[in-house]
């Protein structure tokens, strides 16, 4: 008798673990959003439509979409203007990182409305720990 309750035991516990090993194959299959590869400085330069330096001079909130204004420092690539918005869909899992006050290097897409927008898998960041990404994209433009 205590045989088959031990082996009635073994059973329940090999098939759970075989479940939750599948659903957790199943969730990386399809592409889960747990993680994100960050592109090079140069692959990042070029799938962006914006690249540029700046300060956050204010945020407005409209459902799960956020809009940052920014005040242009200096740009590598389509942010030629001294203010530019850049919109963030945020979810439970990602919120954007755009403080106002606070300095950015931007890495940004156009969507289809042309848009600009940031989401979690950019290379964008706070400005102060962006020397590397600085150094390979060179001197910049002064937005006009």
């Amino acid at each position: 008798m205590k045989n088959r309750i031990l082996l009635s035991c073994a059973l329940v516990f090999s098939a759970f673990v075989i479940g939750l090993s599948s659903n957790v194959q199943k969730a990386e299959s399809r592409g889960s959003g747990a993680r994100c590869g960050v592109l090079t400085v140069k692959s990042a330069l070029q799938h962006s439509t914006a690249v540029f330096a700046g300060e956050v001079t204010g945020e407005e909130k409209n459902g799960d979409i956020k809009t940052f204004k920014f005040k242009v420092e200096k740009y590598w690539k389509g942010a030629d203007r001294k203010e530019i918005e850049i919109f963030v869909y945020q979810t439970a899992r990602y919120q954007s990182p755009f403080k106002e006050g606070e300095k950015f290097l931007v890495y940004a897409v156009a969507d289809d409305d042309g848009k600009l927008t940031v989401s979690r898998c950019s290379r964008s960041r706070a400005l102060e720990h962006a020397e590397d990404d600085l150094k390979q994209l060179g001197e910049g433009k002064t937005p006009k």
